[in-house]
């Protein structure tokens, strides 16, 4: 948190925001998608991200959290994980949660709560590994940080 202390600012975080991105049906494995960027100045607070598939197939997403516009860089993916075949589309199969499949990618806050930190100039990221036959769609459940 640039220009503050942490003993001397109380930080909260504003109300949830909801923002979803598409990855179209034949999105090709070489595709980045940008999926959320940490708020300027002070950062923000990242509790999910869920996965929705109209893809009638199972999907292996790699999962890039980086400085924004380093995704291509091969340390930058921090695991892989695989989408069921309409997932939370079908009203049978339940929608993806990342917290769910790798909660060892999550840090726990002192209240428990499972979370992912991303500071200002961050960004996570998807890729999924074959071509998709379906639109996929990723939203995230995130919270921005303000003093």
């Amino acid at each position: 948190m640039p220009g503050t202390n942490s003993n001397t600012v109380l930080y909260a975080t504003r109300a949830a925001s909801l923002p979803a991105v598409n990855i179209p049906s034949g999105t090709i494995n070489t595709t980045y998608t940008l999926i959320t960027t940490g708020a300027a100045t002070y950062g923000s607070v990242i509790t999910d991200l869920l996965f929705r598939s109209a893809d009638s197939n199972t999907r292996n997403f790699d999962i890039i959290i980086c400085a924004t516009g380093s995704q291509a860089t091969a340390e930058n993916a921090r695991v892989q994980v695989s989408i069921a075949a309409s997932s939370g589309n079908n009203g049978t199969t339940a929608i993806a949660s990342l917290a769910s499949m790798v909660p060892a990618l999550f840090d726990v806050d002192l209240a428990g709560n499972r979370v992912i930190g991303l500071e200002a100039g961050q960004s996570i990221y998807v890729k999924c590994t074959t071509t998709t036959a379906g639109a996929i769609f990723v939203t995230v459940k995130q919270r921005d940080y303000t003093p």
